[in-house]
This record gives C-alpha cells, sequence and structure tokens, in this order.
C-alpha cells in the first residue's frame, strides 16, 4: 500500500507542475506580449514562432519560458525594441551582422538568411553577428540552413559559468554550438548543444520548480559537486561536458562568436552585447541533394543496424527525437510547467492580453 501511495502521489505532483497548452494559441500570446512590449508585429510574430518552436521540440530550456523576461528587458531599455540588425561588412563569402542590441534571435535568424544566400552563390559562407541579444536554442538557425538543402551551423556566446581546467573561478560561457543537415527520414540530423553536462536554464528551471540537481551537472564555490541549484547559480560553475575538452569547447565557441565578430566574450571583455556565428554549406555545389539525401539514409541505416543496449529503447540520432516530439505536441499540446505557465499569466496580466491555453483535461 506504501508502495501505490508513493506512486500516486508522484503522479499527482507530477500532474499538477505539468499541463498540456494550445501550440497555436501559445504562439499568439507570445508574439503579442512582445507587440504590447515595443516589436514591430512582423518581428513579435517570428518571437511567437520561434520560441515555441523550441518547446515543440522538448527543449523548454529554450522556449516560451524567455518570453516574460525578454519582455521585462524590452520595457526597462535593456533590450532595444526598434533595433534594426544591419550587414556592417560584406565580402564575397562572409559577412558581419550588428544586432543593435535587440532580440538577438531576429539578427541570427537575418544572419543565417544571408549565409544561405551566398552559399548557393559561392559554395559555402560564413556570416558573424555582434551587439546582440541572448538568441535561443541554436538549432533553430541550423535548421534553417538544413532545410534550404544546406548544412548548417551555428554558435553564440552565453553565460560565463564554465571553470577553466584545473580553475575554480568563472571564465568560459556556456557557448551552445548546432549542426545540422537534410535527410530522407522526415527529420533533420540536427546537434544542439552546450559545452556544459546541461544549459544554464536547466539551474534556473530547477530553482523554479524548488528541484535538486544531479550531481555530476555543477560544482560549488570551492569544486566540490552539488546537488543546489541556487549554490551552484549564485557561487559555483557548471560542470563541461568530457571534463577539458567540453572547456576547449566552450573556448573555442568564445572565439569564434566574440573575439573574431569584435563582440563580447566573457563578462566583461569586448563590445557589450552577445556574438554569434553562423555558417551554410550548400550541398549542391558538392554533389546533388538527392544522392546526398540517400547518402545520408543509407548512414542512417547503417548506424541503427546496431545490436540495442538492454534497457534502451532504441537508436536515435541527434533531431529525431525532437522530431518526433514536435508531430506529438502540435497534436495533443505542449506539456509546460507550472512556473512557466505562473509567469506567462504575470505577463499577460500585466500587458492586458489573455491567457487562455490551457488544454482541457
Amino acid at each position: 500500500m506504501t508502495d501505490l501511495h508513493e506512486h500516486r502521489e508522484a503522479s499527482e505532483q507530477a500532474e499538477a507542475m505539468y499541463r498540456r497548452v494550445d501550440a497555436a494559441k501559445l504562439e499568439v500570446l507570445v508574439a503579442e506580449l512582445f507587440r504590447r512590449a515595443g516589436l514591430p508585429t512582423s518581428n513579435a510574430a517570428f518571437m511567437g514562432h520561434c520560441l515555441v518552436d523550441a518547446d515543440l521540440r522538448g527543449v523548454h530550456s529554450h522556449g516560451v519560458r524567455w518570453a516574460p523576461t525578454y519582455v521585462r528587458g524590452l520595457r526597462a531599455g535593456h533590450i532595444n525594441p526598434q533595433a534594426e540588425p544591419k550587414v556592417v561588412q560584406d565580402r564575397g563569402a562572409t559577412a558581419i551582422v550588428d544586432g543593435d542590441r535587440g532580440v538577438g534571435h531576429i539578427a541570427v535568424k537575418m544572419a543565417m538568411d544571408l549565409a544561405i544566400q551566398k552559399a548557393k552563390e559561392y559554395g559555402t559562407a560564413t556570416v558573424s553577428i555582434r551587439r546582440n541579444g541572448h538568441c535561443g536554442a541554436m538549432a533553430y538557425y541550423t535548421q534553417q540552413a538544413a532545410d534550404a538543402g544546406c548544412i548548417g551551423f551555428a554558435a553564440t556566446t552565453g553565460g560565463t559559468m564554465i571553470a577553466p581546467w584545473g580553475g575554480l573561478e568563472r571564465r568560459v560561457g556556456l557557448n551552445p554550438i548546432s549542426w545540422a543537415a537534410p535527410t530522407g527520414r522526415g527529420f533533420s540530423f540536427n546537434l544542439d548543444m552546450a559545452p556544459s553536462v546541461v544549459a544554464g536554464s536547466k539551474i534556473e528551471m530547477a530553482i523554479a520548480r524548488g528541484e535538486k540537481i544531479p550531481l555530476d551537472w555543477a560544482f560549488d564555490a570551492e569544486g566540490s559537486p552539488t546537488d543546489d541549484p541556487v549554490l551552484a547559480r549564485r557561487e559555483g560553475t557548471l560542470a563541461p561536458i568530457g571534463g577539458p575538452k567540453g572547456v576547449g569547447l566552450g573556448i573555442a565557441a568564445d572565439i569564434l562568436c566574440g573575439v573574431l565578430s569584435g563582440g563580447r566574450y566573457g563578462p566583461e571583455q569586448g563590445e557589450r552585447g552577445g556574438g554569434q556565428i553562423v555558417q551554410a554549406i550548400d550541398i549542391a555545389h558538392f554533389q546533388p541533394l538527392e544522392e546526398f539525401l540517400a547518402r545520408m539514409d543509407r548512414m542512417i541505416d547503417y548506424l541503427k543496424s546496431a545490436r540495442v543496449r538492454p534497457g534502451a529503447p532504441g537508436i536515435f540520432l541527434p533531431g529525431e527525437l525532437e522530431a518526433q516530439r514536435k508531430r506529438e505536441y502540435r497534436e495533443r499540446g505542449i506539456p509546460l510547467d507550472r512556473p512557466t505557465r505562473e509567469a506567462l499569466r504575470a505577463a499577460a496580466a500585466e500587458a492586458g492580453v489573455a491567457c487562455e491555453i490551457e488544454l482541457p483535461d
């Protein structure tokens, strides 16, 4: 009876934490929040689409939970609502975009559009972005490239929460990187990863939920593993993937996104505002797209032909499960946690917008 009671209690807690919301209504709500915070209508609509896309893929750490934060930044003037990203240098297969200290997603999408256009002409192209804001999930931009018949790469500077290998203090950014390539299987290969074991947003989410974190996620100020997200956020560091290899990836991204762009790297180094880099490789410059897709599919078959480890649900490629979730969540609704729903309701109330997004039980 005790086990049954504990199971029922855990189920009730999970049910109270998560509720499914309608994706289309959520997108409309988020767009309206941005519009009322000063973004032009077209940019506001894009932000609704971009943030909800992350939640549809199950990447809630970079989804609509950020909308209230961005809206507060716009109203306070920390983010420029009238930002107009512009190309400040254009040389053949390369360019530099100035984000004008706006919502970061807008400038990075523009940069990837430009990289794709240039790749169609030159075969490959690289566009650097500086003076830009937080830009969410990098997978969104590499998916742009994959949808256009290209291989895409994107990276960004992030919050400085990793210590250099052998050190105790924060010096290296949580700088996510992403690659994407099209396949013929109904999903794109899309790898999107931070150089830390988890994204920094997951620490914030654990704090909001009142949850402990696994001991392999973070260290306290003295370098000891901690399961306290508050301690990790206040004075600790996040664990890098693969030890020194993860630190090296974070530094490489700082070089590409901060040093090269002329933008910020680390908390105080360089010009104000984050930096990003995007690249596109036009597949047709190397082989017909149909041939590439067929070769990708054969590679997928080969990978999936491996024996499955006992207890594992199967063999999945980066981007495959996200594509499955996207189809499911569009049909059944997106499971959003209570802190995110409450933050959206508060932001909607402040803006005078109705917040009717939850699906009936």
